[in-house]
């Protein structure tokens, strides 16, 4: 009975924890665990609302960095660069602070206006010995933020412009009344300078005040057809074609009511109706073309508006015939003129105005018989040139005028003539055959010539390799692009491409190459650009890598204090004896501001460090405004969240 008693208490020792802990594990009813979607909803709400606090906060923090920036723009000398600041400035500001951005604008305009008083800007820059580049009217600028904003607000900076721009024209016109002829002049007559200059105020106006622009095209037209009035009808078509054509209807009717009208005026008129992009006039002596357009990619042909345009100049051919030739050789260049537009639109009357053809056969007889020889002889070489060019070449063509160059190279004796020849021939093979175009521009003695020549075409053949995908032939000519910026483009380029097909190993070795080389160059604008333009690419998928490239672009910023945003393009020149060939394209990589405010999705305080950095002022605070301002855009934000 002991041994037994002894047992059973052993047993239940060894079960009653084992009871305990399972009582313990058991959880009560009330504390029931939450199924997990729910947990996950809940967290993304408090990681929303975390996000949207940083974000408010960050943004906050932008506005203070632009109203700081906008105000110190007000102390810079470099009026221009402060226009553009307080603009952009405004433009952001106006949702959140609108008193305060309307009386940023003005400052803008304000500093705009002073800039072009005290300086004559002419809005070009020299980009060549004989080279210049157009770049925007920055009081254009501020209208077209302004616009944005509120039109009736930005109404009173358009009149203040159209009147500080006749006041310049006045001040040109009288400036240049030196009594010399234009070349153009015998085919166009004098062009009043005003309404040329009113003309040209008024193409970028299309964009935020189409009907202040509208008005100031009709003043330039009432003084005749600007010889870039072509130009301005097809921007205004692609708006609005029947603002455009009621424009041209009254340019018409003008120079149709002016007995002294030149012939070339409604040739220059003859690319509207007619949707054409080149414009000839030619006397049977020398023969001016001009290239306009495209017209908009629904233009077509309205008979009733060719039928009107024909009538008017039939009238302008039958007053010709009255003109006596001996009176003036002018009048004798002028009937020739006539003759030749009788020739070139006869084919115009038979296609839209048919009625009209055997009178106008019978105008174009009577002037070919006022017509002197010479000039009639001139007149139809003319037409069947152009007819010839309205031809698709061939093969044939091509290679005939190419063998023409080369005979003329080998046969002078004159060195400069023959590298022009070479020169010519290597540039008409540049697309086709870009190989046989370099064994060419080797035949160059003058080295720089054939420098710059190579560089031309191998950035031309890089730029064709790219469009095909051929990675490989796009470095291989790229390497001999000489100019710091056009071989990093072509090098980013090419690193854009291969990432795109996954490859990033192949996209990094490129990107270092082109820093490498681009690190060594001299510190000049085009070094700067090369930099950011790889930084920028960089920012996409390896950020750490994009900042310390950026950071030697900011170096060398300091070192080139004449940068700005209007030098964010790449910009070609090509100059030999007296001819420029210039090629212009905006790359938003080399935008400084840009380039730092992609690499600001990954680091904020980062790439604005950088900006403050920068020693030129002007650049510092245009950049320092596109940076704060890309913590409003709402795809950032959405990827910081």
């Amino acid at each position: 009975m002991r041994k037994k008693l002894v047992l059973l208490i052993a047993l239940s020792l060894v079960f009653t924890p084992t009871a305990f802990t399972a009582a313990q594990e058991k959880p009560p009813a009330a504390q029931k665990a939450k199924p997990a979607e729910e947990k996950s909803k809940e967290d993304k709400e408090s990681e929303k609302k975390a996000a949207e606090e940083a974000a408010s906060v960050l943004q906050q923090r932008g506005i203070e960095i632009i109203r700081g920036a906008a105000q110190e723009a007000v102390s810079l000398d470099d009026r221009r660069s402060a226009a553009r600041v307080q603009a952009n400035a405004a433009d952001v500001l106006w949702p959140r602070d609108e008193d305060n951005a309307r009386e940023i604008f003005q400052k803008a305009f304000d500093s705009a206006v002073a800039h072009y008083r005290e300086t004559k800007d002419d809005n070009r820059e020299q980009v060549g010995e004989r080279a210049w580049t157009g770049r925007p009217d920055i009081r254009l600028e501020v209208i077209r933020l302004a616009s944005r904003r509120d039109s009736a607000f930005a109404q009173k900076f358009t009149d203040q412009y159209v009147e500080e721009k006749r006041r310049e024209l006045q001040e040109r016109a009288t400036q240049t009344r030196d009594g010399k002829r234009d070349g153009n002049d015998v085919f166009f007559g004098k062009e009043d300078v005003i309404a040329s200059g009113l003309l040209d105020a008024a193409a970028p106006l299309l964009a935020t005040d189409q009907k202040t622009a509208v008005e100031l095209a009709r003043r330039a037209f009432s003084t005749g057809v600007p010889q870039s009035g072509p130009s301005f009808l097809y921007q205004l078509g692609g708006k609005d074609r029947a603002a455009a054509d009621s424009l041209f209807l009254t340019a018409l009717d003008q120079i149709s009511r002016n007995p002294a009208g030149m012939p070339g005026q409604w040739l220059l008129l003859a690319a509207y109706p007619f949707g054409e992009t080149v414009v000839y006039v030619s006397d049977g002596t020398g023969m001016n073309s001009s290239s306009f357009g495209p017209p908009a990619a629904n233009a077509t042909v309205d008979p009733q508006i060719a039928g009107r345009y024909l009538a008017s100049v039939a009238g302008m051919l039958a007053r010709a015939t009255q003109i006596n030739p001996a009176q003036s050789p002018e009048l004798g260049s002028r009937i020739g003129t006539a003759f030749f537009a009788a020739r070139l639109l006869e084919p115009k009357v038979v296609r839209y105005e048919p009625a009209l053809l055997e009178s106008w056969r019978e105008l174009a007889q009577q002037l070919s018989v006022l017509t002197d020889q010479k000039l009639r002889d001139g007149v139809d070489r003319n037409v069947q040139g152009i007819d010839q060019r309205s031809k698709p070449s061939t093969p044939t063509d091509e290679e005939n005028r190419l063998k023409g160059l080369l005979d003329r190279a080998e046969q002078t004796s004159d060195f400069g003539q023959r590298d022009e020849l070479y020169r010519q021939a290597a540039f008409a093979l540049q697309r086709s055959d870009p190989a046989r175009a370099l064994s060419i521009a080797d035949k160059i003695s003058d080295l720089d010539l054939r420098k710059k020549t190579r560089s031309w075409i191998c950035f031309q053949a890089a730029s064709s390799a790219l469009g095909q995908k051929q990675w490989d032939d796009a470095r291989r000519y790229a390497m001999d692009v000489t100019e710091t910026d056009q071989r990093a483009y072509l090098f980013f380029r090419i690193a854009e491409g291969v990432l795109k097909n996954g490859d990033r190993l192949r996209a990094v070795e490129l990107l270092d190459e082109a820093a490498q080389r681009a690190a060594s160059a001299d510190n000049t604008a085009g070094k700067l650009r090369a930099q950011l333009g790889i930084a920028n690419l960089y920012a996409n998928f390896d950020p750490g890598r994009g900042f310390e490239i950026a950071a030697d672009a900011v170096k060398t910023a300091n070192r080139v204090p004449s940068y700005n945003p209007d030098q964010a393009r790449l910009t070609r020149v090509f100059s030999s004896r007296g001819s420029t060939s210039i090629s212009t394209e905006d790359v938003e990589g080399f935008d400084l501001g840009k380039t730092l405010a992609n690499l600001a999705r990954a680091d904020f305080d980062r790439a604005l460090a950088l900006a403050q950095s920068l020693e030129p002022k002007p650049l510092k605070l245009t950049t320092l405004v596109t940076l704060a301002s890309s913590v409003f855009d709402q795809k950032q934000m959405a990827q910081k969240q």
